[in-house]
């Protein structure tokens, strides 16, 4: 009796274990960047990418942008005249009818919402 019951606490405590220090799944979108050159401002918290900027993350992908600027402060990543533009998945799509010239598109990491 006293061997089955340390089996069962045994298995009890190795799934308990197994659940509590399991890895929680993130909820935030991994963005991958490369590009010929990068300037961080620390002080202003934002990151310019420019020269043939491509960009790959959960929710779209794009390639060859002239400029890419992520400010942390209002959590806006800002891509400028980006090719080969693909949408996987976002919560929603806004269309702001800006300058088709300027030919900007927002996307904001918290709501997970691209501007266009």
């Amino acid at each position: 009796m006293v061997k089955n019951l340390k089996a069962w606490a045994v298995c009890i405590l190795s799934l308990c274990s197994s659940f509590a220090f399991s890895q929680q799944e993130s909820n935030e979108d991994i963005l991958k960047f490369k590009s010929e050159q990068t300037n961080r401002n620390s002080r202003e918290k934002t990151t310019v990418f420019t020269g043939n900027v491509s960009l790959s993350s959960e929710a779209f992908s794009f390639e060859n942008a002239e400029k890419v600027i992520v400010d942390e402060t209002t959590n806006e990543v800002k891509i400028y005249k980006p090719r080969n533009f693909k949408v996987i998945h976002v919560n929603g799509l806004t269309r702001t009818g800006g300058n088709k010239e300027q030919d900007v598109i927002v996307y904001h990491t918290k709501t997970k919402v691209l501007s266009m």
